[in-house]
């Protein structure tokens, strides 16, 4: 009898893609064996570190970051395309990861990128291993794309940023699917939403010295809640948008057979080094979806 081989599809989602080490190992925990790996954007990169057996290390490198440490690997560009060269962070990945070739890895592992030139979705199931997983990485607007046979590639959350597909089409029977993005809306309510002073509070009477001091760290606090959004909030919150859009109406007419959903509403693009919080979250979402998880372990006894 045939085995039935279980794939995993890795979404986008920036500093929350570390919630997929996590969730990877949940599930090994658990008994269920991965056959088939995709990713998209930051599922790519977690996705290539386990399909060759690197992922332990790549955890151990993102446990270790401190947020001056992510400042230092950011090398800014102006003239590139995007606002991040993506050099520094890439070779130390390339370091990370020692097989060259998609062929190499343990696993059958794929990487959705989007034609810049063409505007249609592109699957990388061979060949340059790194070349794939920065392709996918290209998050429009602050890593420059990548150039592959003529063409420009850039992030593939653009066209299918939880790649369900894919990861049928290399093989998968059950598709286990991780979201970063479904509880994008929260952290996007708390940027833009403008809370007004109510008139006749204690902290707008100064008539003592605690009221005058009450006063001054309302307005602090209302200043941080009612901040002009930054460029780098509105390009990324806007990219959600469109990508949560996308991707309801994609798993809408080829749903996975188990959808995970690491809730960590408090991580931003950027932050990369809360990466303890996300690998928490990946792994609570395994747990709550357990009844429908446990079942895979009985079908491949």
């Amino acid at each position: 009898m045939r085995k039935i081989k279980i794939g995993l599809a890795l979404g986008s989602g920036a500093a929350k893609g570390w919630s997929h080490i996590g969730v990877i190992n949940a599930l090994e925990r658990a008994g269920i064996r991965i056959d088939v790996v995709a990713g998209c954007s930051v599922g790519a990169l977690v996705g290539a570190a386990y399909a060759s057996r690197r992922l332990p290390l790549m955890e151990s490198w993102v446990r270790s970051f401190s947020y001056w440490q992510v400042i230092r690997l950011m090398d800014l560009s102006w003239q590139r395309g995007g606002l991040l060269r993506g050099e520094r962070v890439f070779s130390h990945v390339k370091r990370l990861i020692a097989n060259d070739n998609i062929e190499q890895c343990s696993l059958p592992f794929g990487a959705v990128t989007t034609n810049l030139s063409t505007g249609r979705e592109l699957w990388l199931t061979e060949g340059d291993l790194h070349q794939a997983v920065r392709a996918s990485c290209s998050m429009p607007g602050l890593l420059s794309p990548v150039a592959w046979n003529g063409y420009w590639l850039v992030d593939g959350a653009v066209v299918n940023p939880v790649p369900v597909s894919l990861t049928r089409a290399l093989g998968a029977d059950i598709v286990i699917a991780v979201d970063l993005q479904h509880d994008a809306h929260l952290m996007q309510q708390d940027l833009f939403s403008v809370t007004p002073q109510p008139e006749g509070s204690e902290a707008s009477q100064p008539h003592s010295w605690g009221g005058r001091l009450r006063q001054g760290l309302g307005r602090l606090v209302q200043r941080k809640v009612n901040h002009s959004p930054s460029a780098m909030e509105i390009m990324s919150t806007s990219i959600q948008v469109l990508e949560n859009r996308l991707k309801r109406n994609r798993m809408a007419g080829d749903p996975p057979d188990v959808l995970l959903q690491p809730f960590c509403p408090q991580i931003s693009t950027l932050d990369f080094h809360r990466a303890d919080e996300a690998i928490e979250a990946g792994r609570l979402s395994v747990e709550k979806k357990m009844d429908e998880l446990l079942p895979l372990v009985r079908d491949r006894q």
